[in-house]
């Protein structure tokens, strides 16, 4: 199973769906009226009679609009410089057109969604993302003329704009934040949050290893100092990658040990501080005061949220909370590689407003690939 599987199949199949809808033929005229077939240039009688309707034929004939009949029996009523020419031109080409092209309808697209409603939650995507998805896609199809043979591209690239609306929340330039820095002689703060069990200290790591490769010199600041091994754990990281970790006692206050980490990192000329914090205290209230209180004693240049993409539904409610809680600046979604759904990202997106900085793709250093909006969308829906 492929990252987003799942995800990319449903919206694949929206499409073909929608472009099928377009492709459909328009249904044959009602002979009833004995109209003919085809309306031929220079044909005497109302107009196109394979398209015109009763009303179309009944005021053409109250137009006067006739042509000198055939034998030459004398003109009859005749429009001045050739304009019933001019009206057949017309009326053929709102026929060629009406054969050539089809509107969608926002049924059309209603129907899709509620066939597939089932398989997008069950790809993670929330409810209300299910319904922005929606309106969009009827924003840019419904009533639009979609020309046959071309239906495909025409709905595969609503499919794409509507999806990078809901995804694309700008992005973050990591390099230049730390740049800024060494010039204010200030390196910036980057504080991870996120619950036990997301991955959090492991990608911190990975951040750290990003940076180091890009010439930069990182400080790791032990900041959980609620979890049992986690100090521990961050120590081994830092051992790894050659690197200090600023550390307190089990128990100490944390907002103190992320302090002392940002005054030896200008002490030493350091470039990015990376910090560590609890994910899970005696209740999410205890956690989310401890949170506030780092952030308001330090006051990070950057808040990262990590969250785990196979947590399904429970991810939007995570980035929720924190977001509330302290304000979230961007998202790492972690554990992506083994995730065939890919929709929490979407979810998590559209509820925050906030972008996805990186996603997690494995347990190694490198593996963390920065996030694109347009790749993973491409990748969805082709």
């Amino acid at each position: 199973m492929h990252m987003f599987d799942s995800l990319r199949k449903k919206l694949r199949e929206g499409v073909e769906k929608l472009s099928g809808k377009a492709e459909e033929e328009v249904p044959k005229p009602s002979q009833k009226d004995g109209s003919a077939d085809v309306w031929e240039p220079g044909a005497r009688g109302p107009g196109p009679a394979s398209g015109a309707s009763r009303e179309e034929r009944a005021e053409t004939e109250r137009s006067g609009d006739e042509k000198p009949v055939a034998g030459g029996a004398g003109p009859e009523r005749a429009r001045p410089g050739g304009a019933a020419k001019e009206d057949e031109k017309g009326r053929l080409a709102k026929l060629r057109e009406k054969v050539s092209t089809r509107e969608l309808t926002g049924s059309d697209i209603d129907s899709f969604f509620e066939e597939g409603e089932m398989e997008l939650l069950q790809s993670d995507v929330a409810l209300e993302v299910t319904d922005a998805l929606r309106e969009k896609l009827k924003e840019k199809l419904a009533a639009s003329k979609v020309r046959r043979g071309k239906a495909s591209g025409f709905v595969r690239e609503a499919f794409r704009e509507s999806l990078l609306e809901i995804v694309d929340r700008g992005s973050i330039d990591l390099e230049g934040l730390v740049k800024e820095g060494r010039k204010a002689g200030k390196p910036p703060l980057i504080l991870f949050l996120g619950y036990n069990g997301s991955g959090k200290t492991t990608t911190l790591a990975k951040l750290a290893s990003w940076f180091r490769e890009r010439g930069f010199t990182p400080v790791l600041a032990a900041g959980d100092t609620f979890r049992a091994a986690s100090i521990e754990q961050l120590e081994v990281h830092g051992k790894r990658l050659g690197l200090r970790v600023i550390k307190h006692q089990y128990g100490s206050d944390s907002a103190a040990v992320i302090f002392d980490a940002r005054k030896y990192a200008e002490k030493n000329r350091l470039d990015v501080v990376i910090a560590d914090t609890a994910g899970r205290q005696h209740t999410d209230k205890n956690l989310m005061d401890e949170l506030r209180k780092v952030v308001r004693v330090n006051q990070p240049e950057l808040k990262v949220l990590v969250v785990d993409s196979l947590t399904g539904n429970d991810a939007v409610e995570q980035a929720r909370r924190f977001h509330e809680a302290v304000g979230v600046d961007c998202v790492v979604m972690t554990k992506t590689d083994v995730n065939p759904r890919g929709g929490s990202i979407l979810s998590v997106v559209h509820t925050i407003g906030k972008p996805v900085l990186f996603l997690g793709t494995g347990q190694e250093y490198m593996n963390i690939e920065m996030f694109s909006p347009e790749r993973f969308v491409r990748e969805l829906v082709g």
